[in-house]
């Protein structure tokens, strides 16, 4: 009997044993997977955000990872592209002038010039590289290294206005635009205010003094002479008459023509021309009245008298009017 529970008691123990042994394996290995887990976790998260010593340097790397992304996305500062942006030009008449285009990185690609014309449709190719394709030579290429390539146009003038495009051989095409704007050139007699002159009297035996103003016209980068004339007379180089000087100050911006005719007689009067020898279609005229033996004093006076004449006609008319107003039966 006894060995009978004896028994009973060894195998309630064996398998008191066995269980808490399974027991123990299983919680062995959850706590094995639940560390695997853990440890997979940390290290995708280590791959993803790339730590650092300093959080702080961490923030800033992911912010300056993102600003560098957008950067490129938006500049595309990785391929060619201009320095710089669309402008406006203005030139003097008869100057020289350089359009810039400047290129950055531009890797192997074309640099093009173009001319828009007014229909905003029509275009004219006028270089390609530093090849100049158009039939006018005063178009070309003038390259400024290390990136700039410039359009150069020598003597320009009124014709040469309007838009031109600098263009870069990428798909699609890249193009910036440059407005050309000529500053219309300007021939006039003026008085001492800078007034023009139309007319203009002197007594006889006085000396003739004209100016004539010339503007927006580069007159020291080309060849341009101011002429005078008188009727069809020039008067530059007339050594038949005397007392006749031409004196002409040039500027970057145009010229100041002064002539001067000493004792002038009425056979001086007449008109007198002032005019470009590249303009001859745009010439200043004033006419001159040389007075014979009268005055300016007395000239001026007898306009006086004639204005006051003329300032009495409505009073003696109301007066006639009124009397007769009077005068009617009633």
């Amino acid at each position: 009997m006894w060995r009978k529970q004896f028994l009973m008691c060894c195998w309630f123990t064996l398998l008191s044993a066995s269980q808490s042994h399974s027991v123990t394996e299983l919680s062995t290995t959850e706590s094995t997977t639940t560390t695997s887990t853990k440890t997979a976790k940390v290290t995708t998260t280590a791959k993803r955000s790339i730590p650092t010593d300093s959080p702080m340097l961490n923030y800033i790397f992911d912010i300056h990872s993102t600003l560098n992304k957008h950067q490129h996305h938006r500049d595309n500062r990785w391929g060619p592209h201009f320095e710089g942006e669309s402008q406006n030009v203005t030139a003097q008449a008869g100057a020289t002038v350089m359009l810039d285009c400047k290129i950055s990185l531009l890797q192997g690609k074309t640099v093009s010039w173009l001319r828009r014309h007014e229909d905003g449709e029509k275009m004219t190719l006028l270089t390609y590289g530093q090849q100049t394709y158009t039939g006018d030579p005063r178009y070309m290429v003038d390259f400024q290294y290390p990136d700039n390539w410039r359009l150069k146009i020598k003597s320009v003038n009124s014709s040469d206005e309007g838009q031109y495009e600098c263009q870069i051989s990428t798909h699609p095409p890249m193009t910036i635009v440059v407005n050309l704007h000529i500053n219309a050139p300007s021939v006039q007699i003026v008085d001492a205010m800078g007034e023009p002159l139309r007319d203009k009297y002197y007594e006889a035996d006085s000396t003739i003094e004209l100016l004539c103003v010339v503007r927006h016209m580069a007159m020291q980068v080309q060849y341009s002479v101011v002429q005078w004339l008188h009727g069809n007379r020039i008067l530059n180089y007339d050594t038949t008459r005397g007392g006749i000087s031409v004196k002409t100050d040039l500027m970057d911006v145009g010229a100041n023509s002064t002539l001067s005719i000493a004792r002038v007689g009425p056979a001086d009067s007449g008109n007198y021309t002032c005019v470009l020898t590249t303009m001859p279609d745009q010439p200043a005229i004033v006419h001159v009245h040389v007075l014979n033996g009268e005055s300016l004093a007395e000239l001026h006076h007898g306009t006086a008298n004639v204005q006051t004449v003329q300032d009495t006609y409505p009073l003696v008319f109301f007066g006639f009017i009124l009397a007769q107003l009077l005068l009617v039966p009633r």
